[in-house]
């Protein structure tokens, strides 16, 4: 016979009760965190849009109105560094920008392993996030992206820590020297321009 409390419940029944208040709450669990990432991606999507605000706004200000970095909008004090909504941590300012090709505003947006790659501005939810690794100079299988990037060589020493976009290392090198190159075949008497390719992987994001 099956021992019964003062309520007349069984034990099987009192432990299925208690299994299915589990499962309501991992269940309500589950559906809090999943909201609490998709609002992330869209912090960050949100975070691309005043970018691309701020670079329209001012466009004329930047010596090459038609690819402007996070980096340099920050240096014009016209941005705050933008926080990544995925850490602790700042988006990536060198990799971020935006480009106007053909009369379009592209945003590009680097967030820990998150991007945003040349977006149309005008709609927030065509804007695709990719889940990206980091840039290497090995190519594995997995590997498929690929990019040429550049440093400057002076007194046998690369210049920068790490490799740049083209139009990035121009806009710090002219930044370091204080010249006013526009193109990476200008550059001679500061330093000594060299490229390599690198590898990364990357993925669509559901969420």
């Amino acid at each position: 016979m099956i021992n019964k409390n003062r309520r007349g419940f069984g034990r099987f029944e009192v432990l299925t009760i208690m299994v299915i208040i589990l499962i309501i709450m991992c269940f309500l669990m589950y559906v809090i965190l999943k909201g609490l990432e998709k609002q992330k991606f869209i912090t960050m999507k949100d975070s691309a849009l005043e970018f691309s605000n701020i670079v329209i706004a001012n466009r004329f200000s930047f010596h090459n109105d038609n690819i402007v970095y996070l980096e340099e909008v920050i240096d014009e004090d016209l941005i705050k560094k933008i926080k990544s909504p995925f850490s602790k941590k700042n988006c990536d300012s060198i990799e971020s920008k935006i480009e106007i090709i053909n009369g379009k505003t592209l945003v590009t947006l680097k967030c820990d392993n998150y991007l945003i790659d040349k977006a149309m501005v005008d709609s927030l939810d065509k804007m695709e996030i990719f889940k990206v690794s980091e840039w290497s100079l090995k190519k594995q299988k997995e590997i498929n992206e690929e990019r040429q990037m550049f440093n400057c060589i002076k007194n046998s020493k690369d210049v920068y820590p790490i490799y740049k976009e083209e139009f990035n290392l121009i806009y710090n090198i002219n930044k370091e020297f204080g010249t006013n190159y526009y193109f990476l075949d200008e550059i001679g008497e500061e330093c000594e321009v060299i490229k390599k390719n690198f590898y990364r992987s990357r993925e669509v994001v559901n969420y």
